[in-house]
């Protein structure tokens, strides 16, 4: 499916959820990657609806996202501009249950398990990717996996291995011990201009060729949108993802050299 027909069955979805939401019933749309909320964010604001919407995915720091539409009896309870989480999980009661089930999947200890580990034992069970959100990582052994009320019962019963390990899933409350398992690998480089090739080139440690050819072949998002120009000029804070090479941040850009050029500092996910 193309990336145009993706967002107008998302925002097919969304229609329907602000339906519900205006008929007084509170409406979910669950597990958005970063770019279907970026774009439904904006798709509400457009609407006049932003008021309306509430996206949490587990913790503060999550990346999938569910989206919350609150009738009018619940936000008119809640104070103006955006609304904390503090102020609006108390509202949301069975939807919240029903949407973000918290496991935590803990190995035998022999093995070291990776993120891609565990995405593929739980796809493996025919499971679907927008049906869970986030794979926290919390040490080499153990991993919490936010998912559907559903989805969540269903892995408790059916995951018992991951890769070549035995696991063993079990209900999960966060505590000060949860941590979003994500690693970052600092990179300081200098760069010509904030252009995107520029930056690109630098973060991967590629030839401008090459990031040239990797950009205009639609493999480049920044901020989880395709991004197609090599002469974007890029402001940090800025994420930007490169097929086939990872996920960075762009954080600043630190003064200058003797020379003229930019200082760059960035970094990578481990």
């Amino acid at each position: 499916m193309s990336a145009s027909m993706e967002r107008e069955l998302l925002f097919a979805r969304l229609a329907d959820a602000l339906e519900k939401c205006d008929k007084g019933i509170l409406a979910t749309l669950g597990f958005l990657t970063p770019g279907e909320h970026l774009a439904a964010r904006r798709r509400l604001e457009s609407l006049g609806r932003a008021g309306d919407a509430f996206f949490f995915g587990g913790y503060d720091t999550a990346e999938r996202v569910c989206l919350f539409l609150l009738p009018e009896y619940l936000s008119g309870l809640l104070t103006e501009g955006d609304f904390s989480k503090e102020q609006v999980l108390p509202l949301l009661g069975e939807a919240l249950e029903e949407n973000l089930f918290a496991i935590r999947i803990t190995g035998s200890g022999f093995r070291t398990l990776s993120h891609r580990d565990y995405l593929g034992s739980i796809l493996a069970l025919g499971v679907e990717r927008d049906s869970f959100g986030d794979i926290a990582l919390q040490n080499d052994h153990e991993a919490v996996v936010f998912a559907t009320r559903s989805i969540g019962k269903f892995l408790l019963e059916n995951l018992t291995r991951v890769g070549a390990d035995a696991v063993k899933c079990t209900p999960y409350t966060l505590d000060a011990a949860f941590t979003d398992g994500r690693r970052y690998e600092p990179i300081h480089d200098t760069v010509a201009s904030p252009r995107l090739d520029c930056v690109v080139a630098a973060l991967t440690n590629s030839s401008r060729e090459e990031t040239a050819r990797l950009i205009e072949a639609g493999l480049v998002e920044v901020d989880f949108e395709e991004a197609t120009r090599k002469d974007l000029l890029l402001t940090p804070p800025a994420s930007i993802s490169v097929r086939g090479h990872g996920r960075y941040r762009l954080l600043s850009f630190d003064g200058e050299t003797r020379k003229g050029r930019l200082r760059m500092i960035g970094d990578r996910l481990v």
